[in-house]
């Protein structure tokens, strides 16, 4: 992979720039692939919708945390997307004032916002929580208890001290797939399905002791904690103690580290 990007890099002008048009097919998949790679690496999303009949599906990527806290503006893009003004189609009225200070007394201190993908950026975040009840919300599989939707009950509940601000996770844009192409996708290798972990779906990505994408793989076992292991390799920025069993006395201790260890797995990953 090194020798071919190093082969495109070769092909850029004087001005440093690489004109896509001018290379040979096989460079230019191979730009493409390294590109959409970049973009995508180690994306865990969330399938919300997805209808096998006409193609089509939707998800959310979990672990690309955007802010924890609201200014104006990123409070304006999360509750009522990006209004521009204009003619025709393309022109929106201002959004109400009032709304967006209630909006920002609920979620100004704390709020979780991320980017749930390149598509749909310019429309009000997706909202994600576990509340069963909430008004407006629905749940986004049957048996998933994990809801989409409910936005100003949400604020409401805050406010009157119901649910706690980090309850809640939104989405600004989201993967939009046409034609089937997340099954191509899961076909080429690029995703690979697996059930879905309420507790995982939930958890905010703040300050995480193992990348989300990690701790999805080793939970799935087999070949996916092996890839898992093999990119922790690629990483010194995270360290895990190696524990030696000669370190210890007798069985005793060893007994104890496999109950602990038994007691920290995911009973919820494998949900109907």
């Amino acid at each position: 992979m090194e020798e071919e990007m190093l082969e495109i890099a070769e092909e850029a002008g004087d001005d440093g720039q690489i004109d896509a048009v001018g290379l040979n097919d096989q460079h230019a998949e191979m730009l493409q692939l390294y590109l959409d790679n970049q973009e995508t690496w180690q994306e865990v999303c969330l399938v919300v919708e997805r209808d096998e009949k006409e193609g089509t599906a939707s998800a959310l990527v979990l672990n690309r945390p955007m802010g924890f806290k609201l200014t104006e503006n990123l409070g304006q893009l999360v509750l009522f997307g990006a209004y521009r003004t204009g003619d025709g189609k393309n022109r929106k009225a201002t959004p109400p004032r009032a709304d967006l200070l209630k909006f920002m007394l609920a979620f100004g201190a704390e709020c979780a916002v991320y980017v749930g993908g390149p598509d749909d950026q310019d429309n009000a975040a997706e909202i994600i929580h576990g509340i069963e009840h909430l008004p407006g919300a629905v749940e986004i599989s049957p048996g998933s208890r994990i809801y989409r939707g409910g936005v100003d009950a949400a604020i409401d509940g805050v406010l009157r001290g119901l649910y706690n601000p980090l309850d809640f996770r939104f989405f600004i844009g989201c993967h939009q797939y046409d034609e089937s192409w997340l099954d191509v996708s899961v076909v080429l290798g690029k995703y690979q399905p697996i059930a879905c972990a309420r507790t995982l779906a939930l958890k905010q990505c703040i300050s995480l002791p193992k990348p989300l994408w990690h701790e999805v793989l080793e939970l799935c076992g087999g070949d996916m904690e092996e890839i898992s292991n093999l990119e922790l390799l690629k990483r010194d920025d995270i360290r895990f103690q190696v524990i030696d069993e000669d370190q210890f006395s007798d069985d005793d201790d060893l007994d104890e580290l496999e109950k602990l260890d038994e007691s920290d797995e995911d009973d919820d990953f494998y949900s109907d």
